[in-house]
């Protein structure tokens, strides 16, 4: 008979599939599931769900209210499920936002409280004001504290950063791979892609700069014939394609609805995060396996360069958009360089619920 398994709470907030989700996607994918459920608690049903059905038909999602506008109402809900589903661990990714997760989790009695520092932020972000308010109690109900890179534990743990475990943001190597060359060229022609090609993957939301990578690739395409490609969505969408057509470039940029990414990346040219903050995302990691050279802001952690092939440029157009001109090609060593630089799943699947062990044994010694 098989022994039950030990439940980890994991609070998503907005789970439409950002990098965020998408991480905890990948280790609860690699994970021993046989020892270990995560239930999952989100803002509103999405893509998310089914994902997580076909990885654990077992795990629940939970659809809980918003932290940032009804925690008042969020907080009791989840300190009553908490205790309901009796977990083990509450992993909160709200980053500033743990503070209430975390409170309801430990009036649940829950042992192991876990704050993961998943992103920086600076003065340009969104809710600047909120997030520099909260930042200080972000871990104050927290028995431990996870972030993504070093300088994400800096920023949002300060003085307790040297507490916390770094567990990067890994992916899976076997499948964001580089194609041969003939393979390459037959998916560009699948795709309706020709010359050289930009790529951007991710959330469309004032963090990531869009208009900024649209300004600047108005200048680059004057120079070199070329395409970029955005793929995802959000709150911006109706805005950029509305900028992109007033600036006579809609026809250079394709617009793809969220999807799996692979082929996006092995058949483009370079990848580009123009971010205003970052911690250490998993899209950069993604694209590097495959064997693309990357286009940062220098907002994104340095660390983000897993290949050598990263280049960190100031937020200004004209340097973009010289760099967006220059031949860049991809490489072939992407999955051992990002291997090396230990983010691939394979091998850190076994670190969080290793770390959850021990926490748990140490909460009860």
């Amino acid at each position: 008979m098989n022994s039950p398994r030990f439940k980890a709470a994991q609070i998503i907030g907005d789970a439409a599939l950002g990098g965020v989700a998408a991480s905890v996607l990948n280790y609860y994918r690699f994970t021993d599931r046989s020892r270990w459920q995560f239930d999952f608690f989100v803002y509103r049903h999405s893509s998310f769900d089914a994902f997580v059905n076909e990885i654990d038909p077992q795990a629940r999602i939970f659809i809980m209210p918003r932290l940032d506008t009804k925690f008042y109402k969020a907080i009791p809900f989840l300190k009553k499920q908490f205790a309901l589903q009796s977990y083990s661990v509450v992993h909160s990714h709200m980053t500033t936002l743990s503070l209430f997760p975390l409170y309801a989790a430990k009036s649940a009695r829950i042992p192991v409280r876990i704050c993961h520092a998943h992103s920086t932020f600076n003065q340009h972000s969104d809710r600047f004001w909120a997030k520099s308010i909260l930042r200080p109690f972000a871990d104050r109900y927290a028995t431990h504290r996870i972030a993504c890179s070093n300088s994400a534990a800096d920023c949002i743990f300060r003085k307790n950063a040297s507490l916390a475990e770094i567990l990067p943001n890994a992916i899976d190597t076997r499948k964001f791979c580089p194609l041969p060359e003939p393979q390459r060229q037959s998916l560009r022609e699948k795709l309706h892609l020709y010359g050289r090609v930009l790529l951007f993957v991710g959330r469309f939301a004032p963090q990531k700069n869009l208009f900024f990578l649209l300004r600047s690739f108005s200048y680059a395409c004057r120079v070199f014939p070329m395409t970029l490609v955005l793929v995802g969505t959000g709150s911006q969408e109706p805005a950029l394609r509305k900028y992109a057509e007033s600036s006579g470039i809609l026809d250079k940029v394709r617009f793809q609805p969220p999807c799996d990414p692979l082929p996006w990346y092995q058949s483009a040219d370079t990848f580009v995060l123009p971010s205003l903050y970052e911690g250490l995302p998993v899209v950069a990691a993604e694209a590097q396996s495959v064997g693309l050279p990357c286009l940062f802001s220098d907002q994104i952690d340095r660390a983000a360069d897993l290949s050598g092939h990263a280049a960190f440029l100031p937020l200004d157009e004209k340097i973009w958009a010289k760099h967006m001109a220059r031949p860049l090609f991809p490489f072939s060593d992407g999955p051992q360089s990002v291997r090396r630089a230990g983010y691939d799943i394979r091998t850190q699947a076994h670190t969080l619920t290793r770390f959850y062990d021990l926490a748990l044994l140490h909460s009860v010694l």
